[in-house]
């Protein structure tokens, strides 16, 4: 059977229903219907208060959501116009200190003199005197070569001297005599003095077959053995003097105003924890590096306690002319967009200043303009003041 049977035959059992009813009851269409309208128009006026009921609801419990959310807010039911007491914070006086510009770089530890010991003439050696890692002074003999060839020059330059000496002496008789040209006593005098040089020359070789130190200082690592022939520059070891260092370092051209001769320099090294080691600026590159925009700096330090090393690292504190500033606490700094400010107490009122700052160092910061010596400035609990709000100290330097 299709649905439209289907529901056809419902409505002519509803129809004859009805028509039974209203025979029963000797009721009308129309009474029927007006028994009906009534109850019909009660469901849809209760249906729509529902909704304005439960709207008019929800806006009353979030008014007092935010009644209750707002901080200092009186409580419901409590007094009108009630309001929160005074914020409880911390301050502390800004202080005078003496403070210094100071340059921060990395350097590395130089020698003040270093040389490789190398021989002037050639020859084969016949002693070592020096020995790896020893310490010399100034002058002590490192080396001999063999002296058998330059004794023998020696030898003939004496003869030759003698000889000469021998010719003038004559020659210089039979000028005065004027027995002689003057040509032949100008040779003879020629003569003489190449004889002299010549044996000058063979003691100045026979001197540089004696090797000795330069300086004072320590010495590497031998490089040749007895016997080996060595020749003029052939480095046979390298002398050190670690008396005295250079420290070595670049500073940003900006800096270039603050470096002078002999300003101090402050240094730490890795390699010697906790100890802390006094330079002073003894040269300044004249020329500016183009590749890194710096200036190369040479500091000269003591070392005679002999606690560094050339080619240590170094962590270089170049100080800058002393200077007084104020300082507070960096806890006091309260950020306000690019602006940064702090709070200070006055009768019990929260004042904000503006505020420059220039160094921050161990929980410290230097203030350059905007708050004087002696001011008490909060220090905990800047965080949710507001100017002129009111104050109270709980801890502090301040009464």
């Amino acid at each position: 059977m299709s649905p439209r049977k289907i529901a056809l035959m419902l409505l002519l059992a509803l129809v004859a229903g009805l028509g039974a009813w209203l025979q029963y009851t000797g009721k009308t269409p129309m009474d029927a219907l007006a028994m009906v309208r009534p109850q019909l128009a009660g469901q849809a006026a209760q249906g729509q208060a529902a909704p304005a009921q439960q709207t008019q609801g929800q806006a009353q419990g979030q008014a007092q959501g935010q009644q209750q959310a707002r901080p200092g807010a009186p409580a419901a039911g409590g007094p009108p116009g009630a309001a929160r007491g005074p914020s409880p914070v911390e301050t502390a006086k800004s202080q005078a200190v003496s403070l210094r510009n100071t340059i921060t770089t990395v350097g590395t530890l130089e020698p003040e003199f270093s040389a490789d010991i190398a021989p002037e003439t050639n020859g084969r050696i016949v002693e070592i005197r020096a020995a790896d890692g020893a310490e010399v002074k100034d002058g002590d003999s490192l080396f001999l070569l063999d002296g058998e060839v330059i004794a023998a020059e020696i030898k003939d330059a004496e003869a030759r001297l003698a000889l000469a000496e021998s010719g003038f002496e004559r020659n210089d008789r039979l000028r005065r005599s004027r027995n002689i040209a003057q040509s032949t006593f100008d040779e003879s005098v020629a003569e003489l003095t190449q004889a002299k040089s010549a044996l000058e020359l063979a003691k100045v070789r026979q001197s540089k077959l004696g090797i000795r130190a330069p300086f004072g200082g320590i010495l590497g690592f031998v490089a040749v053995s007895k016997g080996a022939y060595v020749v003029p520059g052939q480095a046979l070891v390298r002398l050190t003097a670690i008396d005295r260092l250079n420290v070595s370092f670049s500073v940003p051209e900006l800096f270039f105003t603050s470096l002078k001769i002999g300003g101090k320099v402050e240094l730490t090294a890795d390699a010697v924890p906790g100890a802390e080691f006094d330079a002073t600026i003894s040269a300044i590159d004249p020329v500016v590096d183009a590749n890194g925009r710096a200036l190369k700096v040479l500091a000269l330090m003591d070392n005679s306690a002999r606690k560094l090393r050339p080619g240590m690292l170094a962590r270089v504190n170049v100080l800058g002319e002393e200077r007084k500033a104020i300082t507070i606490s960096e806890s006091a700094v309260v950020p306000q967009g690019t602006q940064l400010s702090v709070y200070v107490v006055a009768e019990d009122k929260a004042k904000r200043l503006d505020i420059t700052t220039g160094q921050r160092r161990d929980g410290w910061v230097e203030i350059l303009s905007g708050l004087s010596e002696g001011q008490d400035v909060v220090i905990a609990g800047a965080a949710r003041l507001a100017d002129g709000a009111a104050v109270k100290v709980v801890k502090g330097d301040s009464p």
